[in-house]
């Protein structure tokens, strides 16, 4: 039985940074999506699914 060994090239990828704190606005907007805060943990959530895949 052959064996075969690969070279493997590990690339580390930056966590996306989290999105500012809010200061209250949504619950001042009666409850509203701040949409640059969605979008922010939109990334991060993308982030974590491509390095689940990639392990």
């Amino acid at each position: 039985m052959a064996i075969v060994i690969e070279e493997l090239e590990v690339q580390a990828q930056q966590q996306p940074a989290p999105a500012p704190a809010a200061s209250g606005d949504a619950q001042a907007n009666g409850g509203a999506i701040d949409e640059g805060e969605l979008r922010a943990a939109l990334a991060r959530e993308a982030w974590r699914a491509d390095r689940l895949a990639a392990d």
